[in-house]
């Protein structure tokens, strides 16, 4: 496992010019109004943002702030979107900073972080006790599903507990494209979270575990539903963790070629409208994955695509990310409506995402703001439009 440099952590820190444009800085040629969604949606303190989170982390690093939970606070209201990044002049990483940080201060009690990766250890997931309830959603597709198989769709935590249609409506679409896949009986958690807020050692345990029931399902190709699982797997596992992982796709990248070759064919909905994307921060700026399910909404026959001002690399997060949705709730939802108005502003009538996460936490969003928008995963979408 690759060990963070302290001295290199430190250094990369000090680069922070202090100028400011974290915050809330307007960048016309990337369509950026507002970077960060965190200071948006608070009391915008200096710690709401990445310019003064450094200069708490760096306290806490040299010992000049006591490590208490208190003290440690900002250092995890934050999604870790990376528009702070995208943005950022100095020449370091000010997200992935931040997410080191994490790892080298887990030390500071967190009851959050703590409790996640207490309940993902103990129980394969961070949501309920009995873990095998998470494949019940295969015995309603209609049809069987084995265990084992060279194409495995790895369901996700989110998606097999809390999100199942968005589950059996990937089945369906595999099925229909004639995929034989396979899903794990039981499935552990990826470990995203975990390694988001800095239990890292903790989530190489669980990697390991997961990668050997991969490894005995027999897959060859992995497919998710869910854009933390997707940089999990594609990413850190192998970069992080030095494990060998067979190859990781998201299921907009594995059905763009299948929809193209006429081999998954879509039929027109009178219920589609104007559609817009939100691309989830781990599926666009962290992978570079934006083109494909543009280019899927697109062969819906009779779909009208459209985009909010901020989108592509310079997309405004959901909220939930980072670990935010279970460490301030109420603030995560207020980033998502915040969202959900970008998406009014230019009257569409569906957001369509492409992360379980990202759906949960908009449509929360759209239910405070007493939003008519349609939030929809876009494999529930190309589930209905199967000809």
């Amino acid at each position: 496992m690759t060990t963070i440099d302290l001295d290199e952590l430190l250094e990369n820190l000090a680069q922070c010019r202090r100028c400011g444009i974290c915050r809330n800085a307007v960048y016309e040629d990337k369509g950026f109004d507002g970077v960060c969604p965190v200071w948006k949606n608070s009391a915008g303190f200096e710690t709401s943002f990445m310019r003064g989170r450094i200069q708490v982390a760096l306290a806490l690093l040299d010992g000049r702030l006591e490590k208490t939970e208190e003290n440690a606070e900002s250092l995890f209201s934050c999604t870790l979107c990376g528009n702070c990044t995208s943005i950022c002049a100095a020449e370091f990483d000010p997200a992935k900073c931040l997410e080191s940080v994490r790892e080298v201060l887990n030390e500071i009690p967190n009851a959050v972080r703590d409790t996640i990766a207490k309940k993902i250890l103990e129980n394969n997931n961070p949501y309920v006790d009995e873990n095998k309830t998470r494949r019940d959603w295969v015995k309603e597709v209609g049809f069987d599903i084995p265990g084992t198989g060279e194409v495995l769709y790895f369901t996700g935590c989110t998606a097999g507990l809390k999100l199942p249609e968005t589950a059996k409506s990937t089945a369906k679409v595999l099925n229909a494209a004639g995929v034989n896949f396979a899903v794990l009986e039981e499935e552990p958690c990826c470990g995203s979270v975990m390694i988001r807020t800095g239990m890292v050692e903790e989530a190489k345990k669980n990697a390991e575990k997961a990668l050997e029931m991969i490894a005995k399902s027999g897959a060859k190709k992995i497919v998710v539903t869910c854009a933390g699982c997707l940089k999990t797997l594609r990413e850190d596992y192998s970069e992080r963790f030095g494990l060998d992982v067979p190859e990781v796709l998201h299921m907009v990248e594995y059905l763009k070629p299948l929809i193209e070759s006429g081999k998954l064919k879509l039929k027109k909905s009178s219920e589609i409208k104007k559609i817009t994307w939100h691309d989830p921060c781990h599926l666009g700026r962290a992978l570079g994955v934006y083109e494909e399910p543009r280019d899927i909404l697109k062969a819906i026959p009779g779909v009208e695509l459209v985009e909010m001002e901020t989108n592509r690399e310079a997309a405004m997060c959901c909220g939930s990310g980072g670990g935010l949705r279970s460490y301030d709730g109420n603030l995560a939802k207020k980033i998502a409506s915040d969202r959900i108005q970008d998406a009014e502003a230019i009257d569409a009538d569906i957001l369509a995402t492409a992360c379980p996460f990202c759906e949960h936490n908009l449509k929360d969003g759209a239910n405070r703001i007493g939003s008519k928008i349609r939030v929809v995963d876009i494999l529930d979408l190309i589930s209905k439009q199967l000809q």
